[in-house]
């Protein structure tokens, strides 16, 4: 898709979804079922985001390993919908905690969804944490005030939005009208033993994102997945 140069509010996308529909899952899992199929496919390097010379690759995650309603969930978008097509088939099992789960049943769902600026705003909600912060902007957060700190995550998400849309090789054309508007709490996470600040609830934006592909760091580990609310 080469939306460079061109005034596009938004674009078309797909993402696939291969679901374990036989598996529950804990979501503090998610690092050992995706380090498991990352040890087991280590030639594809778009599994476990390390590059030949051993150093991470530090563009958006385009496989994501995550929970959906405790179900473990594979999702691809670019060039890991290929990976995907191409490993799914040969997954029999999972080893979680020196456990081994048998396969059983899977599903494969390809999905089409807009991604981009909306003429309205939208709401979503947060079905995982949010991982917003790293170590040196969270100082800065934790000096600020309240009404400061909502600002700044603001700012925070809407550089995710950049990030999620160069994934698609589509540009926000008007960044700086993008509007975002976070409803939310903090909460803690531990993350390979390092107690991390996150955030769940929900948020607003003009601008269409795929159901549960993730925002923020740690997305490749199930982190900062949303969903659209529908309205009743």
């Amino acid at each position: 898709m080469d939306t460079v140069g061109k005034k596009i509010n938004s674009v078309y996308v797909q993402v696939l979804y291969v679901q374990f529909e036989s598996v529950h899952l804990r979501a503090f899992d998610i690092p050992k079922f995706r380090g498991y199929l990352a040890k087991k496919y280590a030639s594809y390097q778009l599994i476990h985001n390390h590059l030949e010379n051993d150093k991470l690759r530090y563009a958006y995650p385009v496989i994501q390993f995550k929970t959906i309603v405790n179900k473990p969930v594979i999702i691809g978008i670019e060039e890991g919908i290929h990976v995907l097509k191409k490993v799914f088939l040969d997954i029999n099992e999972l080893r979680i905690n020196k456990q081994r789960i048998q396969i059983n049943e899977k599903s494969v769902m390809l999905r089409e969804w807009k991604l981009g600026q909306a003429d309205e705003v939208i709401s979503y909600r947060f079905i995982s944490p949010w991982m917003a912060l790293n170590q040196e902007n969270h100082k800065k957060y934790k000096r600020m005030k309240w009404h400061e700190q909502r600002a700044f995550l603001e700012k925070i998400l809407a550089g995710n939005l950049k990030s999620l849309s160069k994934a698609f090789n589509y540009f926000i054309p008007g960044f700086e009208n993008l509007h975002v508007r976070l409803d939310i709490k903090p909460l803690t996470r531990n993350f390979k033993n390092i107690k991390m600040t996150c955030f769940t609830g929900t948020f607003q934006t003009n601008f269409h994102i795929p159901d549960h592909l993730g925002l923020g760091k740690q997305t490749a580990r199930g982190f900062g997945s949303g969903e659209r609310i529908h309205k009743r």
